[in-house]
């Protein structure tokens, strides 16, 4: 399953309003973040640059879906989001509403849950010369930290931030009840509740809505 989200962040510019060099945002983001994978894809969708992260976050999600054949080398979302930055561009915004537009999706699977963001980064003289760039971060379990603004706005429990955490993890209502200490249809009660809460039909979409905006 993955989960969409749309919405706006001051990513791409300096001070004169003019977009910084492809390789000098990544340089930016490599200071700031802890070793995500980096695609950028040119504006026509070519694959401009992948580092190792990228290759080995792509191989994981592929290789998860056994029962699925592909011929190229990247999951369906990240092509997608392309598709989703590509339609963006032709919508002729101004150049300060690219500057905030930011694209979430989180996607894999319980085993390896993965956030992909996607930016702009718009050349304001040749639109030709935009790239597409895509970030891939595991949810891992450094990442598992609640984000703060989640558990105020879908008004979290402790109780239902520990399964939350538990989800993460991948493990089974089972497992959780018997690390709580808890029945396991407690457990389910707090997955409904948390359903109900994030307005999710599973799981992988509890984990998209609260991990959207970390």
């Amino acid at each position: 399953m993955a989960v969409t989200q749309k919405n706006l962040s001051r990513v791409n510019h300096n001070e004169e309003g003019h977009a910084r060099p492809l390789m000098s945002y990544l340089e930016t983001i490599a200071d700031r973040r802890s070793v995500p994978g980096v695609l950028s894809f040119s504006a026509t969708g070519d694959v401009l640059y992948v580092n190792t992260e990228a290759e080995m976050l792509c191989r994981q999600i592929l290789g998860s879906r056994s029962g699925e054949k592909s011929t190229k080398p990247y999951p369906s979302e990240v092509l997608d989001m392309c598709e989703d930055l590509k339609n963006a561009l032709h919508e002729q915004l101004k150049l300060e509403d690219y500057e905030h537009l930011e694209f979430r999706r989180v996607t894999g699977n319980l085993e390896v849950p993965v956030l992909l963001r996607g930016f702009l980064l718009p050349d304001p003289y040749r639109q030709q010369d935009t790239r597409f760039l895509i970030l891939m971060e595991k949810i891992g379990r450094e990442s598992r930290v609640i984000p703060v603004q989640a558990t105020e706005r879908f008004h979290l429990t402790e109780r239902e931030q520990e399964i939350v955490r538990h989800i993460a993890d991948g493990r089974t209502n089972k497992d959780i009840a018997n690390t709580l200490s808890i029945s396991e249809h407690t457990v389910k009660e707090h997955v409904r509740h948390l359903l109900k809460k994030t307005k999710s039909s599973t799981r992988t979409g509890i984990l998209a809505q609260i991990y959207q905006d970390s």
